[in-house]
């Protein structure tokens, strides 16, 4: 059963994919367009949530928690006051507002965890390897060490609450204990860095035009794919920039159902858009499941 989303795909699909569903995210302060990238993102993350990996999940929220509360707290704007807070007004309008702010951002958060999950390095490179090679092998390994580093950072963090050195210590200590810490860590990540990019220039790369162990043929399906994306991508920014997607909080947030009901057909396009990974796993699972009970 596919790991991934759309691993039959070429790279070229999966990438653009993202893209658009990114540029969705960030164009617009739509409340529905925002709640459709964001259930359909959170949906394909909860699906292929691993067992310890639930931090990747909640950071989002977290976010998402905060801006909604902090966001009144700077914005006093908004016919609806639900009390005073040191003399200011906190308004319904500054809560909606940040609201939608943060699952716009938790969003584009789950939106990058997903591309990195269905992207790997293999196909990164297939893609801009020949074309960039030193900005390709650059993301690469800023990917690669941010999970070596919080696991260098477990271990040695680890190794010194062994000896006993985080127990029982002053403010000022535990204070000196983390900044070795960091300069521990900082220094082991040069270090890596420049071992793998010695290897790399000893290996030639970046001299001639790199080629790639894994061939991803392009299928007649890859091109319908990205016919669709691109007409839905050009058709999304054109509507965006007729502001027909415009939607004021200020000073009185406006009728969402009234906003539905006027373009319902083009939000739920984007809805199922947004849902197509979750969709077609879910579609892997139920095929998966009917071919086990025939065995």
């Amino acid at each position: 059963m596919n790991p991934h989303f759309f691993r039959q795909r070429h790279p070229l699909v999966i990438s653009s994919y993202y893209l658009l569903m990114l540029l969705i995210a960030m164009s617009t302060t739509n409340p529905l367009i925002i709640g459709s990238c964001f259930f359909g993102s959170l949906s394909f993350r909860l699906v292929h949530l691993k067992k310890g990996k639930k931090h990747s999940i909640i950071f989002p929220l977290i976010f998402l928690i905060l801006i909604t509360i902090t966001n009144p707290l700077f914005v006093h704007r908004g016919g609806t006051i639900l009390f005073f807070f040191l003399g200011k007004p906190m308004t319904l309008e500054a809560f909606v507002y940040g609201f939608f702010m943060g699952m716009m951002i938790a969003s584009v958060i789950y939106l990058f965890q997903n591309f990195q999950t269905s992207v790997d390095s293999e196909k990164f490179f297939y893609l801009f390897g020949k074309r960039f090679p030193k900005s390709a092998l650059l993301v690469t390994m800023v990917f690669r060490f941010i999970p070596l580093f919080k696991t260098y950072y477990q271990e040695l963090n680890q190794v010194q609450k062994t000896i006993q050195r985080t127990q029982k210590r002053s403010f000022r200590e535990k204070t000196s204990y983390g900044l070795d810490l960091f300069g521990n860590l900082f220094s082991w990540a040069l270090e890596n860095a420049m071992d793998t990019a010695n290897s790399m220039k000893a290996r030639g790369y970046g001299v001639t035009t790199r080629s790639s162990r894994t061939v991803y043929h392009w299928r007649i399906l890859d091109s319908f794919s990205l016919v669709i994306i691109i007409s839905l991508g050009s058709l999304f920014i054109m509507l965006v920039m007729q502001g027909n997607y415009q939607f004021n909080f200020y000073p009185y947030q406006e009728n969402l159902l009234l906003l539905l009901k006027q373009r319902w057909l083009d939000y739920l396009v984007i809805l199922v858009f947004a849902l197509i990974p979750t969709l077609n796993r879910i579609r892997e699972v139920i095929v998966w499941t009917i071919l086990k009970s025939k065995i």
